[in-house]
């Protein structure tokens, strides 16, 4: 080594390449270790609102603390705070994953069916079959409905169905007379409860729990 350093043939070029030599390795870009960071508290923040919801469609939001999210996520108590600092942050978390993994039917979609009979018997296929998947959650959500993040949420599905019932209302030959009856029987068949009623309580498959709402639309028509 010694004998390289001092070589007068091109001394200057062996003491810089000496130097390169024994460098210490580079130190990552610091992007890197910062990409590292957030990917980690990405996966983390994923664990902490998938056992959110799971709890939220197991016992509901009024009975989801903060030591049962970071048991079931397996930390500690004080990263799911540092994630969601409040029921608000934990509740949008919990409809993010939710709908991420399984979004509600979007009434938009129905606009472009022509036949209003059709169109309807294709609205309630949708929602009957995501009330069936998500019977618990939704059961759990009404009840705690006297939460504040609760009922902003069910606020927010009421317009969503509301605008659902509009869709469904073109097309229908409704005389003036029969308008606001007809308007009430639509806007019934599209609830959680009247499924719930139907296949719970009448003991109805989702497929004639559709053809009973349709036929009750269209008689409420005449």
């Amino acid at each position: 080594m010694n004998v390289y350093v001092h070589s007068s043939i091109n001394s200057d070029s062996a003491l810089v390449k000496m130097g390169n030599h024994v460098r210490s390795p580079k130190v990552p870009p610091r992007r890197y270790t910062l990409k590292s960071r957030a990917d980690k508290q990405a996966e983390t923040h994923r664990a902490l609102a998938r056992a959110a919801s799971e709890l939220h469609h197991t016992v509901g939001p009024s009975r989801t603390t903060i030591s049962a999210i970071a048991e079931k996520a397996g930390v500690q108590r004080l990263t799911v705070y540092r994630h969601f600092p409040d029921e608000e942050a934990i509740f949008t978390a919990c409809t993010a994953y939710s709908f991420e993994l399984d979004p509600p039917p979007r009434p938009d979609r129905w606009i472009g069916i022509q036949n209003p009979q059709e169109r309807h018997r294709t609205a309630l296929k949708q929602l009957y079959g995501y009330y069936r998947r998500k019977r618990q959650l939704l059961a759990n959500l009404y009840r705690d409905a006297e939460m504040p993040v609760v009922a902003a949420a069910l606020e927010r599905r009421r317009t969503l169905l509301q605008r659902a019932a509009e869709i469904l209302h073109a097309g229908w030959k409704v005389s003036p007379a029969r308008l606001r009856f007809f308007s009430a029987t639509l806007a019934h068949t599209l609830e959680f409860s009247t499924w719930l009623s139907f296949a719970e309580g009448q003991g109805l498959s989702d497929a004639e729990a559709v053809e009973l709402a349709v036929s009750l639309v269209t008689s409420s028509a005449r």
